[in-house]
This record gives C-alpha cells, structure tokens and sequence, in this order.
C-alpha cells in the first residue's frame, strides 16, 4: 500500500487531470476562440500553451532524470503529434502542421524553462507562489465571471466549476512546487 500512495503523488495526480483535460479540450466538439494575438490564430496558442503545460508537469515528474528536458519534449510532441491524426480522423475537427508546430515550440519552451526552475530551489519557492497567486485569481475570476462581467451571464454552471477546479488543481500545484523549493528538491 506504501508504494502506491508514493507513485501518486500530487505531481503525478496533476499530470493526469492534465492529460485527461488536455485530451478532452483537444478531441471532443468544442468551439475554439475566433481571435488573433499578434497575427497568430487563437487556436494556434492554446495548442501552443497547452503542450507547454504538459511538458511542464512532464519535466516537473521527471526531475532526476538526466535527460529529461529531451524526454519530455519528445513525449508532449508525440502527443501534440497523435492528437493532429485523432483530429484528421474525426469531421468535427480539422489537422493542421501548424498546430503541431505550435504544440512542439510550445513543449520546447515549457521543458527547458522548467528545467531550469527544477535545478534551483530559490526558483521553485518564486514560482510556487506565482502559481498559487495565479491559481487563486483564476478561481475567483470564474466564481465571480457574471460579476465582473467575464463572458456572457448565466447562471453558475459547468463552465464556472470547471474552471474553479481548473483555479484549484493550479494552486494545489503551487503549492506543490513551493514545498518542492522549500526541501531543496
């Protein structure tokens, strides 16, 4: 039994909502954003931002490997890379080279600056309490989003749970990697 509670830790736990998430948001029949951010498609950055997350909370489980940087980009590229053939193979959705280019570029940036965060406990303490202070504010913004005004009004639903949770698996993660920088891990 003690080798289970330690294979699941609150890293490993992160990685597979996130895996799960990212699945979820990448294949079902969800609309995505029509805007453009400095002439890129919005669709462009999430891929982007999303396999950078994942190679995030890869690099993150992978921390005494010698060469985890390299593991990780390989493993959220293939992924970035399997979910362009899932979507080719489905009509409500469309493969494109260029989200697979996101999505690696993406990973590449998110594994080598976790890597660099890994090795420094200092970092990881800085960091840790961004994320918690981001997680926070994200939460709150989707408990509050009719009050300020955030999307259309509605009545407290799926998308504000979905996010509040969002807001509370992200600072369950600061904390996380707070604790990390604290034991100097």
């Amino acid at each position: 039994m003690k080798t289970a509670i330690a294979i699941w830790t609150i890293d490993r736990v992160l990685l597979a909502i996130y895996l799960v998430a990212l699945l979820v948001l990448l294949i079902a029949p969800i609309p995505g954003p029509e805007y453009r951010l400095l002439g890129i498609g919005a669709d462009k950055w999430m891929h982007f931002a999303l396999f950078g997350g994942l190679a995030v909370l890869l690099r993150w489980n992978l921390s005494t490997s010698r060469h985890a940087v390299f593991v990780c980009i390989g493993a959220a590229s293939v992924v970035a890379g399997a979910t362009e053939i899932v979507q080719s193979l489905v009509d409500y959705r469309s493969a494109e080279l260029w989200d697979l280019l996101a999505g690696v570029l993406g990973a590449t940036l998110g594994a080598v600056v976790t890597n660099q965060i890994v090795s420094s406990p200092v970092l990881q303490k800085i960091v840790g309490l961004l994320v918690v202070i981001l997680g926070l504010i994200l939460a709150a913004v989707f408990v509050f989003a009719d009050l300020i005004g955030v999307g259309q009004s509605s009545p407290f639903g799926t998308l504000q749970i979905i996010g509040t949770a969002l807001g509370a698996l992200i600072t369950a993660g600061g904390i996380g990697i707070y604790v990390k920088g604290l034991r100097g891990q």
